[in-house]
């Protein structure tokens, strides 16, 4: 039984991309490249990022800035990074 709850932990829950984020990278080559080779737990804080909005405006401002972070290469809280 341990180990089938070993084996549940190590599945990653797909991640549902919201079709304006799939949007705007289709129309940026460099954050697409970028957002497709970043780790799972970056993409997934970005989505969070962008779904947990309550106004379609405040949407639109979250992808165009993720957009932007995500062409420099950065992750979603790359403010609080190290330095490395």
């Amino acid at each position: 039984m341990l180990q089938d709850q070993n084996l549940q932990h190590q599945k990653k829950k797909e991640l549902i991309i919201p079709k304006e984020l799939t949007t705007a990278l289709n129309k940026n080559k460099k954050a697409k490249e970028v957002f497709e080779k970043f780790p799972y737990s970056h993409k997934k804080e970005y989505i969070q990022w962008i779904t947990e909005t309550k106004t379609e405006e405040t949407k639109t401002k979250r992808i165009a800035t993720t957009i932007e972070w995500v062409s420099e290469g950065k992750g979603r809280n790359w403010k609080y990074e190290r330095k490395k």
